[in-house]
């Protein structure tokens, strides 16, 4: 059972989105999902990003190099305003996602 700190932090959560008007759990779910995934993108840029800095060795790209793609990470757009952050996802990360090829590690 989750109580104290983390209890508070889920209900906030599910408090938040229920207000934004998505009250089905399984949509809350899905949504929650996709934002774990973009921000999985982008912890997976930063350590090919640490690993070039470490090695000198070029690591494939998840994002662009360009503003726009670089505009797309989650740590850019993380503390921006619900409605920027909706037009971003809906505009650029979504569509960026849909056309990802993600290469196999054997």
């Amino acid at each position: 059972m989750i109580t104290g700190v983390i209890k508070n932090k889920v209900d906030k959560i599910w408090t938040d989105i229920w207000a934004g008007g998505i009250t089905n759990p399984l949509t809350v779910i899905e949504q929650l999902t996709y934002l774990m995934f973009i921000r999985s993108l982008d912890e997976k840029e930063l350590e090919s990003e640490e690993f070039e800095n470490m090695t000198g060795e070029k690591m494939p790209k998840i994002f662009p190099q360009s503003a726009v793609g670089q505009s797309m990470r989650w740590r850019r757009f993380k503390n921006n305003d619900p409605e920027r952050i909706y037009n971003v996802i809906g505009q650029r990360v979504f569509p960026a996602i849909k056309n990802l090829k993600i290469r196999q590690v054997a």
